[in-house]
This record gives structure tokens, C-alpha cells and sequence, in this order.
């Protein structure tokens, strides 16, 4: 099974991008947003959610629990909450920030009875030299599937580049080696 996840959207040019590249294979994927990108791209959201797609709860400024007060992690998780209130619930999926949490953060989380969605597999979009996006799709036929990590933020042009065609390679070899793709709330019952 592959579950293609995306972090930190909606962005302007890149989310409706992917959602083309989904459809063209009638594939359906997770987004974890972020408030404050939503505030600027409601339509955007909106769209995901419209189409099929999961959306889930990333956080309102994408803090890391690790870096500031808990009481301030905690504020930034409620935030993104109430930001994303259209289209998650007060106890949809949650993936932590920088994927750092602490005892307060989990609390918070965990009070609201909201699954924590981690991954399997990190494309690498947020390194520096990126890897090639062959590398990524052998990870994943290798281990027969996982939960990849993947960012729709708009960042330079070789990045989003990199998630399309990451994306897009990832859907091919699940068509050639049958390896279904599914959404994370698929995966949880």
C-alpha cells in the first residue's frame, strides 16, 4: 500500500498542481495544513477536500514543540484547529510539526481523541542536495509500499519540481507493481 502525504499547504501554485497529477491517475492522497495557508489559500482547501483528499491538521504556524513553550506549542496546535474548522474535525488527523512533540503537545492532542499521523518514508524535499526521485520510488517498491513525506508548500522551482515528479513516479510504479494507493484514513479502520 503507498499513502502519499503532503505537509504545510495549501500553496498557490503547487497544491492545485498536484491535485491535476492525483486526478490524471485517480489516486487520492493526505494533506496536512497549516492555518495560516489556509487563510490565504480557503479555495485551495477547500478543493482538496472537495476532490476526496484527507485534510489534516498540521497546525497554525507549523511551531516546533521542541523549540517554544508548551503552553505555546499547545496554542499553535488549537490554533490550526479552528483555522482548518471546515474541514477538520476538532478530533481530525494531526501530524506534528517538524514531527516533534512533547508530553504537553501529545496531551493536546490525545484530549481530543486525534490520531497522530506519521510516516514511513521521507521523500528528502526538504534536503539539500535533493535526491534524485528514482531513489525515492526504489525505497518504496523495495519495502512494498509505506507512507511518504512530501511537502506542498510553493518553494523554488527545482523543489516543486521535484515533488511532481516524485509524485508522479510514485503513482506510475504503484500501477506497475500493484501496489494500491490509498488515503490515510483508509488505513486507520
Amino acid at each position: 500500500m503507498l499513502v502519499l502525504t503532503f505537509d504545510d499547504g495549501p500553496s498557490r501554485s503547487l497544491t492545485p498542481e498536484l491535485l491535476k497529477l492525483l486526478n490524471s491517475y485517480g489516486a487520492k492522497a493526505s494533506f496536512f495544513m497549516l492555518g495560516r495557508n489556509v487563510r490565504r489559500n480557503a479555495d485551495i482547501a477547500k478543493a482538496v477536500a472537495q476532490e476526496g483528499h484527507d485534510v489534516g491538521c498540521h497546525s497554525e504556524e507549523h511551531l516546533n514543540a521542541w523549540k517554544v513553550s508548551p503552553w505555546k506549542a499547545v496554542a499553535d496546535i488549537d490554533a490550526g484547529y479552528r483555522q482548518l474548522s471546515p474541514w477538520v474535525p476538532a478530533n481530525g488527523m494531526f501530524r506534528p510539526p517538524h514531527g516533534k512533540m512533547t508530553l504537553p503537545t501529545y496531551l493536546a492532542v490525545h484530549n481530543r481523541k486525534a490520531p497522530i499521523s506519521w510516516w514511513t518514508l521521507d521523500s528528502g524535499d526538504t534536503r539539500t542536495p535533493l535526491p534524485r526521485p528514482q531513489e525515492v520510488v526504489a525505497d518504496v517498491v523495495r519495502e512494498g509500499g509505506g507512507i511518504v513525506l512530501m511537502h506542498d508548500l510553493d518553494r523554488s522551482p527545482e523543489r516543486n519540481g521535484f515533488v511532481l515528479e516524485t509524485t508522479s513516479l510514485l503513482l506510475r510504479a504503484a500501477a506497475t507493481e500493484s501496489i494500491a494507493v490509498r488515503r490515510l484514513s483508509e488505513i486507520r479502520h
